[in-house]
């Protein structure tokens, strides 16, 4: 905002006073609008919502050929968009595919990506804008987890979760950002989680790079809209335990494991109502702000006597390379 004439003749102290009182009067009144206006989205059905067309659209999901990735991926080229699927299985990315056609949708595209070699991406990246065209739709989805206590991790596993988990987005959206900021259009989605939120026994590489995404994503968005890409949305999905496998054997004890159909809806419904935020089950919205208002042992006798939050982790099967969870 530029000053006005007369603030421009007062002190420097006083100006600056002044233009903070003023920044804060604007901001008091957005934010009255801003809360009123989440309000009547959250009550309005979804059904009245005006939604994005996706028809068209390159849609790019890694981690597409199986789990959430693959519903997510049916639930897009419903909506006519051209699909995507990148994923380190050929079989995988198949049976995808193959769903898919079964259903009617033969526009799908399929690649077979290692996303923790970095030039590999580049070079897939380079392949799907010459073969279908510009992504338009960016959606960070894969992951692995290893669920270990830390002193068990070895390094080549920490080091191949971080390079999936989180390295791995910033080549993926450094392919595909360039054209999203010449046209000031796109929209990127990185699958995060819960335990990105709240750390989580076993999970010291997941969760921290779960934690990464989250810091990678907000610090993204914040860098496109100090620049003037408003029009580049972004949607950050953090959800709950996911029965798909990824942490089979899990027993929660306060409620049960998100269904797949489930989270690939709440994605879609993200993406095509421009959520920014967007956490499965959304209660658990409401609990997470308590480990920083509640006392440290207060904390640890909810997560281990209550929620029993370790002992449920102990039980992990796990099935190793999986859709993000």
């Amino acid at each position: 905002m530029t000053a006005s004439p007369g603030l421009l003749h007062m002190d420097q102290p006083l100006r600056a006073f002044y233009q903070f009182f003023l920044d804060l009067l604007i901001f008091t009144f957005k934010s009255l609008f801003y809360i009123l206006e989440s309000l009547y989205h959250t009550i309005l059905p979804q059904r009245f919502r005006k939604l994005k067309n996706v028809s068209g659209q390159v849609v790019l999901i890694t981690g597409g050929g199986g789990g959430v990735g693959r519903l997510i991926a049916l639930n897009f080229a419903r909506l006519e968009a051209r699909i995507v699927i990148w994923d380190i299985n050929h079989e995988a990315i198949k049976t995808t595919s193959d769903l898919l056609a079964k259903h009617g949708y033969n526009n799908c595209k399929g690649y077979v990506v290692d996303i923790s070699d970095r030039e590999q991406i580049y070079q897939r990246a380079a392949q799907v804008i010459e073969d279908v065209g510009h992504v338009d739709i960016l959606i960070n989805n894969a992951g692995i987890v290893s669920c270990k206590p830390f002193w068990e991790q070895h390094d080549r596993v920490v080091q191949n979760t971080y390079n999936i988990n989180i390295i791995s987005h910033y080549w993926t959206v450094k392919a595909f950002l360039p054209h999203m900021m010449s046209v000031n259009r796109g929209h990127i989605v990185t699958v995060g989680s819960v335990t990105g939120m709240l750390g989580t026994y076993g999970c010291s590489d997941y969760a921290a790079t779960k934690y990464a995404c989250i810091g990678f994503h907000e610090s993204l968005l914040t860098d496109l809209k100090a620049h003037g890409y408003d029009q580049i949305q972004m949607s950050l999905i953090c959800p709950y335990y996911i029965n798909t496998g990824m942490f089979a054997g899990v027993r929660p004890r306060m409620m049960p494991m998100l269904e797949p159909q489930y989270v690939a809806d709440r994605i879609e419904q993200a993406v095509l109502c421009n959520e920014v935020w967007c956490v499965l089950p959304n209660s658990i919205r409401l609990l997470t702000p308590l480990k920083c208002l509640l006392p440290a042992k207060m904390c640890w006798e909810l997560m281990s006597r209550v929620i029993r939050g370790p002992e449920s982790m102990m039980l992990f099967q796990g099935r190793g390379r999986v859709a993000a969870g």
